[in-house]
């Protein structure tokens, strides 16, 4: 058998696997999901671990605090098949159980590069630049590097020795971070462009989003991300008794469960809209909401805050009506008071102003020569995955442009022995494994909530996992039409097919049929198939095969390898 992957430029198989993995698909920087998932079926944590550095940089943040785009993409979630695959929760088992130093073969390409901002966006585009050989400076305006990751979730959630973990990573790359250095004026872009190669401003958005409510001047009134940072820098001198968070976004359940820890009696979040346009990592974090008896208020949005001897004392709601298309109207004569000392104002972000650029005119990397633009600073605020994308697509444009070269979409198709596949039917009914937290009287500011799977539970949730990235073909030239493939299989997912068509973008399209007239061929449902492997034991004629698909971006890529040298194992960025 081949051990060498065929690779694959054929659109096909890049529709095959744009439709047959959805996880990846869904993913905003398609980090290779069944890839990382496998190794820990293997309790190859290590592999899993670097899968996850090499495609979005930091694991143990993101197996943390990412809001999973992902998991409800999962087909082990749709109906009838039981809960989705913990997939964050298995990225941060490759972080806890995997992560060691990488030792990347680096040709220096004597070109430079500065990034302003050290947050997710600024930091994965200088990841990236590194490895293809980049001498790479990163300004950071506050004293440590992380951006919102360290100064904009709760340590609880998101501890700080995590964050710097993760960016030592990156550092010991070659990347060079200057804290407490800030650019503020088009006359220094100026200098640092004259200076480098190519310059990427990723200030973030850390910025909080100021609206026109009568009263919010007062003394006991915070914009949310304004009270993330003081307990982040541990400056947060209030002590409420009462406190009501306006908004429903991460960083107003972030500020509310602050509040809890921080001695409030009782904690109101007052939410415009439903829940199900609320931001949260996972259902979990509304368990833990409940736990820390934090109230959740739906369809209120606020009038006014009451103010007595220029200190807040409560706020004034009205309830909201949603009608078609989600438009909002409030309910006349329905406004009610919330008595409250504390006020947090947690309805988003935005980026501060760089003199002399226009954040929104998309012309401004080219207009502006070796500037580019990057993460929240561009796109407003958002995730840190979604940051962690935007990072990686502009540190590919700052290299097309200095070097000439063009990354491209390639398919690595491996053959697979049937002996290796780790999957069989009893897997689909193992039910969901649950993440291990800390009793709610032990919930500290810097106590972190969530304890990470125990070995055991992420090995058992990872073969939960259908492994998508397998592909069970019938070479038809073969097949005698015996049907004992059909006969195995636990699920319907191997059809009589006729009228079988393959368009243009690679879609495969077929329609079932009973009647031997019209049968064309035997083809296996990939979206359906739960990748035991009954049917390869079963042919009598060994027809069918397994393939396993692995989607990758590429340009000359740098080799990064392990650091046990008995595995020999090289893996390309």
């Amino acid at each position: 058998m081949n051990s060498e992957p065929f690779v694959s430029r054929d659109i096909i198989d890049r529709k095959w696997v744009e439709v047959n993995v959805p996880c990846q698909s869904a993913c905003p920087i398609q980090t290779d999901i069944p890839g990382y998932i496998e190794a820990i079926i293997h309790e190859d944590y290590e592999q899993a671990y670097l899968i996850n550095r090499l495609d979005n940089v930091f694991p143990g943040v993101l197996g943390r605090v990412c809001h999973r785009p992902c998991e409800p993409e999962c087909r082990h979630g749709r109906e009838g098949l039981g809960e989705p695959v913990q997939i964050c929760f298995l990225k941060r088992s490759a972080a806890d159980f995997g992560m060691e130093d990488l030792k990347p073969d680096i040709t220096p390409n004597g070109k430079t590069v500065c990034v302003i901002g050290a947050g997710p966006a600024g930091l994965t585009a200088a990841n990236d630049l590194a490895l293809l050989g980049y001498k790479v400076t990163v300004l950071e305006q506050y004293e440590e590097p992380g951006g919102m990751m360290r100064y904009g979730i709760p340590q609880f959630r998101l501890p700080a020795d995590i964050v710097r973990k993760d960016i030592k990573s990156i550092t010991d790359l070659g990347v060079e971070i200057k804290c407490n250095t800030r650019v503020d004026s088009w006359e220094a872009l100026d200098d640092l462009k004259a200076e480098y190669d190519a310059v990427i401003v990723s200030g973030g958005c850390m910025l909080p989003t100021m609206f026109g409510l009568p009263g919010k001047d007062a003394e006991g009134v915070f914009w949310g991300l304004d009270f993330m940072m003081q307990a982040n820098r541990d400056e947060l001198e209030v002590k409420p008794k009462t406190t009501v968070v306006i908004g429903g976004g991460f960083t107003a359940l972030d500020c509310a469960r602050t509040s809890y820890r921080i001695g409030a009696e009782a904690t109101t979040i007052a939410y415009r809209r439903t829940i199900d346009y609320m931001q949260f990592s996972g259902e979990e974090e509304l368990h833990h909401l409940a736990e820390e008896e934090i109230d959740l208020q739906l369809q209120v949005s606020p009038v006014e805050v009451v103010v007595e001897n220029g200190r807040a004392v409560g706020i004034k709601l009205i309830k909201n009506e949603i009608g078609e298309g989600g438009k909002m109207s409030p309910v006349e004569g329905s406004e009610y008071i919330i008595e409250a000392d504390t006020i947090i104002l947690a309805i988003g972000q935005t980026a501060e102003e760089l003199e002399g650029v226009d954040v929104k005119d998309e012309s401004v990397p080219e207009a502006k020569g070796n500037l580019f633009l990057a993460g929240d600073f561009r796109n407003g605020s958002g995730t840190v995955i979604g940051a962690c994308a935007d990072g990686r697509k502009v540190g590919r444009q700052v290299h097309e442009q200095l070097s000439g070269e063009k990354f491209e979409e390639i398919v690595e198709i491996s053959e697979v022995p049937i002996a290796s596949l780790p999957r069989n039917r009893e897997h689909d009914f193992l039910p969901q494994e649950k993440m291990p937290t800390i009793p709610v009287s032990a919930r500290t500011q810097t106590a972190e909530v969530e304890t990470g799977l125990l070995n055991e539970q992420a090995i058992t949730e990872a073969h939960r996992c259908y492994l998508c990235h397998y592909n069970f073909q019938i070479d038809l030239d073969r097949c005698i039409y015996c049907m004992k493939c059909i006969d195995v299989m636990p699920v319907d997912c191997i059809h009589l097919a006729k009228d079988i068509t393959v368009g243009e973008d690679g879609d495969l399209k077929y329609e079932r049929t009973k009647n031997w007239e019209e049968v064309e061929a035997i083809a296996i449902d990939n979206d359906e198939c739960i990748r035991c492997g009954n049917c390869l034991k079963a042919c009598p004629v060994h027809c069918i095969s397994v393939s396993k698909y692995h989607y990758k971006t590429v340009v000359q890529p740098v080799q990064i390898t392990r650091d046990r040298s008995e595995t020999g194992t090289e893996v390309a960025a």
